[in-house]
This record gives structure tokens, sequence and C-alpha cells, in this order.
């Protein structure tokens, strides 16, 4: 029986202009396990984007029916960036490693500035301004400053335009690697750069606050999770717990081929759909939410990702036993 009934997969934008139906902009593609084929969306802000996805997600919590998540931005930062933070606003220590991030950026990230009430979101947000704020936090001294950087401009006194040394050593006497281990594996860009080429670091600002918004949704929060920071690996095909109506994973479409399509990010999506659903049908999915094969258990490596870091779904061998 497959986990899931219902597949949401989208290709986010960290853009600052609204833009949609094109390259470089948001789309998505969804569907239920017995669509032959998904269908897709180009949303021209990430405030339309998200107000789609949450009413997907209320239909198919009405219906009883379960339903998969993924967006293609990072879900979290390198190991000891949520300490290095945690150390410099003084955040309790009782709260986890990627919560802490998240509720940061809740509170510090601001979309679509200086939209009229009653207009179209202008999909602006502070992004740059938050990164710098968080740099000149984290950095001993302005000669040092990190660990974000590449900034549309260079009005950002702390936001380098170049990378800074690696791995970056924080005011708080912290040592911030430029990947994730599953940044690694799938061979995805550092969550630090914001602008230009791999400019991971502008769809995770801007994303995780969206993430946040749906997962504590009033509605939809107590029949939510997010994979694996609230669900732990997957160790049976029945898993997940029968109040889980909802899992939120990370995705990199890259991981897998894009299906032939006119626009490459919609054909991204398009495979990404069709993998989750595929595997689902035949009831395999769920070794996609195992600990990978490389990860031994209650290592380093394994805490770090179950509590800080997070997984990118599909981007590596798993256990698989029939």
């Amino acid at each position: 029986m497959p986990l899931f009934d219902f597949y949401i997969m989208v290709d986010w934008s960290g853009a600052s202009a609204r833009k949609g139906m094109q390259t470089d902009s948001i789309w998505i593609a969804f569907g239920s396990t017995n669509d032959p084929a998904p269908k897709t969306l180009s949303p021209f802000s990430r405030s339309e984007a998200t107000q789609f996805v949450r009413r997907l997600l209320r239909e198919q919590l009405s219906q009883g029916r379960r339903t998969l998540v993924g967006f293609d931005f990072a879900y979290s930062f390198p190991r000891d960036f949520s300490a290095a933070l945690q150390a410099a606003i003084g955040s309790n220590d009782a709260t986890l490693p990627w919560m802490t991030i998240w509720e940061f950026l809740r509170q510090e990230i601001k979309d679509d500035q200086g939209t009229s009430p009653d207009r179209r979101p202008s999909n602006r947000s502070n992004r740059f301004e938050v990164a710098n704020k968080i740099n000149a936090l984290l950095s001993e001294r302005i000669d040092l400053r990190g660990p974000f950087w590449c900034a549309c401009d260079a009005s950002y006194p702390y936001l380098p335009q170049t990378r800074p040394k690696q791995p970056f050593q924080s005011a708080q006497g912290f040592l911030i690697q430029s990947l994730r281990f599953t940044d690694q594996r799938a061979r995805s860009g550092t969550p630090f750069r914001l602008y230009g080429t791999a400019s991971v670091g502008s769809q995770t600002l801007t994303g995780i606050p969206r993430l946040h918004e749906l997962r504590f949704d009033p509605e939809l929060g107590q029949r939510s999770a997010i994979w694996p920071f609230e669900t732990a690996w997957a160790a049976t095909a029945n898993w997940l717990s029968e109040r889980i109506s909802i899992v939120h994973a990370e995705i990199y479409p890259s991981v897998r081929e894009p299906l032939p399509d006119t626009i490459k990010d919609r054909g991204q999506v398009r495979s990404m759909w069709e993998w989750a659903s595929e595997l689902d049908r035949q009831n395999l999915l769920w070794f996609e939410f195992a600990r990978p094969v490389e990860i031994d258990p209650g290592s380093p490596e394994d805490i770090a990702i179950q509590l800080t870091e997070g997984w990118i779904l599909g981007c590596s061998p798993t256990v698989r036993r029939h």
C-alpha cells in the first residue's frame, strides 16, 4: 500500500520580482497516486505559491488523504551554524538546532515589501539585510566577514562578494562548514551563497519562513511533520504515525534527470513527481526515507543530520530489505 495519496513538488525561487511561466521561476507539480502525470502551475510570487500549496494540503486533509510535499531549498544550514547563531542571539539551549534557525528567519525575513493593500504581492524581500545582520552577529571582524556571501550589490557592509575562507571561523568559536553532509552527497550548492549561479542561499532564506508557515498552519500543524527532523528515519514501511497526514521533505531536482520540456524547471518538478509516485506505487518509496547506508547509526553525522542539517530525499543509496 502506498505511503501517500498525493504529491506536491515545488521548484522554489528567491527572486525579487514577480516572475512565472518561464525558467528560473516557481514551478509546482501536483497530483494523486492514480494520476498518470502531474498537473503543473507557475505562481508569480512566493505568497501565491504558498497559498496554492496550502489550499491543496487542506483539500487533501479534508478528504483523509496523506500528502508528500517537497521544496527544493535547504531546510537548514551546515552543522555549527545553529550553535553559533544560538550563542549570538542568546537563544534557549533547549530549542532544537534546526528550530532555532527556523524561528529566527520567521521573525526576521519580510516578504512582499512595498505591496499595497489589495495589490498583487511584490515578491521583494529583505533577505540581503537579514544575511548582513547574521554575518554581523557571527563575524569576528568586518574584514573576516561570513558565512553568507555574494549580494546583489556592495551596499551591505558585512556581505563579502567572494566566498569567505572555509570553514568559516565564527566569533563564537565555531567552525562553520560550507556544505551540509547531504549537499556533499547530492552535489548541491552552498546555502550561504546569495546571488548568481547556484544561489541556494536566497532560496533558503525566503523558503524556510514559508515552510514554517505551512508546517505550523492552524489547520495543518497537528497533522504535519518535517522529515527527518520530526519523523526520524524510516525503519519499516508503516513507520509514519497515524496522526501524520502531511510530510515535508527537502528535494533537489538535479538528482533526477528532468523530463523533456521546453522549460527545464517544469521538467524537473515533473520528473520528481513521477519518481516519487512511481516508487510509492511499488511500495518502495519508504526506503528513500530510511537512514542512508553510508551513515552509521548514532554517529556524529547521523545526529547532525537529524537535529541540525536535514537530508535531501533520494540523494543517496538506502538500505533495501524485501
